[in-house]
């Protein structure tokens, strides 16, 4: 998993072959602008789901993981708490092979994810996104880019 700042995006464009083409979306224009839905990025089958909701609380919230794709969330508008594990230390409910999704039960630690900053998980972090910060829900926009995997980024990937 990485957490980090927009500002730093940069740096992390070689870990992956298809990064680049998700820099460049993401230089695109006015992200907070985009239309929700589904929108294509590049020939390679990536993608971007843009999505408006509120947060909710930590008891209606799962973690959940991917096999064949890494996310990058970001947010564009108010902020989210997230919780994150290693895939290792949940136990893990069948795989929803259409997709693409794995939920765990167990413990997380947690981050809070507001404009400017992003994560990338690959298919071995668990995650459990938005969840409240405090009492009340907040209105969210995000954006989660669906980049295949590499096969050297999970030791499943089938």
């Amino acid at each position: 998993m990485i957490f980090d700042q927009l500002s730093n995006l940069p740096l992390y464009l070689r870990t992956h072959p298809q990064f680049a083409a998700a820099g460049a979306f993401l230089r695109s224009g006015d992200l907070d602008g985009l239309a929700v839905g589904r929108h294509e990025i590049g020939d390679d089958g990536a993608f971007a789901l843009v999505s408006e909701y509120q947060t909710r609380p930590l008891a209606e919230g799962f973690i959940e993981c991917h096999r064949r794709y890494l996310d990058i969330q970001l947010i564009t508008r108010g902020a989210e708490r997230v919780g994150i594990c290693p895939r290792s230390t949940g136990h893990e409910r069948p795989y929803d092979t259409e997709r693409d999704f794995l939920v765990l039960e167990g413990d997380c630690d947690f981050l809070t994810l507001r404009p400017g900053a992003f994560m990338i998980f690959f298919p071995d972090d668990g995650h459990m996104p938005n969840l409240r910060l405090g009492e009340g829900a907040e209105a969210v926009k995000k954006i989660v880019l669906k980049i295949p995997a590499a096969p050297e980024t999970s030791s499943d990937v089938k």
